[in-house]
C-alpha cells in the first residue's frame, strides 16, 4: 500500500476541495453488536450503521457471500466492487482482507457523503475484526490526514496486488458510474426512510448499467418496494435467508444475455 492521492473527481461533477456537509458532527455512539464486533449509531439518521445482531456476520453473509465475491477472491480472480454507503469501511476491510489473503486483485469503489473521523474509526477496532490491522490502519491514517471535515471529491488509495480503493465523497446520485464495470455491488446505505434517494428506480437503473453482465447486487433490505424497483431496473431478484436477526435479504443479478 502506498500513500493516498486526491484528485478532482473523474466519476462525479463534485469539485474536489468543496467541503461536504459534516453529517458526522452529530453524535455518533459506538455500540457492541451480537457477534462482538462494533458499529455506530447515528443520531442524525436515527439508525445504526450495521445490524445490532452482528455487524461482521451481516457484512460477510449479505455482501461478500451474497454477491459471490468471497468465492471470486478465493479463486484468485480479479474483482471489481462498488459500495453505496461506505460508512465506516467494514465491508471494504473484510473484502480487502479476503483479497490480500488469496493474492487476488481488488478494485473497490466506495460512495458516501462523509466518513467518520480517524479517532472514531480507530475506536471501532475493525482491523481486528477483519483480520488485517495493516489495511485498517492505512484507512485510518488516510482519514486522519484530512482532519475532522473531509472535502468532497475523488480519492485513490493503492492496495496490495495492484489493487485500488477509490472513494467518492459527495452525493451518490450525482456520480457518473462507468457502464458494465462492477462484478458486485454492495447496496448498503441507511434504509429507504432515511436515504430515499438511494432506493429509487432511477438510481437502481444507474446501478444496473454499472454492473457487468452476470454481476450481482446485494442489499440487506428485503422490502417489497426495493424488490420491485430492482426488478423494474432489469435485475433478476432473489430472496435469500438472512443473517442472524433478519429473515431475508435480496440479491439481484444482471442477466448474461447481451443487451439486457
Amino acid at each position: 500500500m502506498t500513500s493516498p492521492t486526491k484528485q478532482a473527481s473523474r466519476l462525479s461533477p463534485i469539485q474536489a476541495g468543496q467541503s461536504a456537509e459534516n453529517f458526522h458532527s452529530t453524535e455518533l455512539r459506538i455500540l457492541c453488536t451480537g457477534d462482538g464486533s462494533r458499529t455506530l449509531h447515528s443520531s442524525y439518521y436515527g439508525q445504526t450503521y450495521h445490524s445490532m445482531h452482528g455487524a461482521e456476520h451481516e457484512a460477510l453473509h449479505v455482501f461478500l457471500e451474497g454477491t459471490n465475491i468471497a468465492k471470486t477472491l478465493a479463486q484468485q480472480q480479479r474483482a471489481s466492487v462498488l459500495e453505496v454507503g461506505f460508512g465506516v469501511g467494514l465491508n471494504f476491510l473484510l473484502t480487502a482482507t479476503a483479497a490480500e489473503r488469496h493474492g487476488a486483485t481488488l478494485h473497490y469503489t466506495g460512495l458516501d457523503r462523509c466518513i467518520p473521523d480517524a479517532d472514531t474509526l480507530a475506536a471501532l477496532d475493525h482491523g481486528s475484526v477483519a483480520g488485517s490491522c495493516a489495511v485498517a490502519e492505512f484507512l485510518i491514517a488516510w482519514r486522519r490526514h484530512y482532519g475532522p471535515d473531509l472535502p468532497e471529491g475523488h480519492y485513490s488509495l493503492c492496495l496490495e496486488n495492484d489493487g485500488l480503493l477509490e472513494l467518492v465523497i459527495g452525493e451518490a446520485t450525482q456520480v457518473l458510474l462507468p457502464e458494465k464495470r462492477y462484478d458486485a455491488i454492495y447496496l448498503d446505505p441507511f434504509d429507504p426512510r432515511r436515504n430515499p434517494e438511494l432506493w429509487t428506480l432511477a438510481f437502481f437503473r444507474l446501478l444496473f448499467a454499472a454492473t457487468k453482465p452476470g454481476g450481482v447486487l446485494a442489499t440487506y433490505s428485503a422490502a417489497g418496494a426495493v424488490r420491485r424497483g430492482l426488478i423494474a431496473a432489469g435485475f433478476i431478484v432473489e430472496r435469500c435467508p438472512g443473517p442472524p436477526g433478519k429473515r431475508e435479504y435480496l440479491t439481484a443479478q444482471k442477466p448474461q444475455v447481451a443487451g439486457s
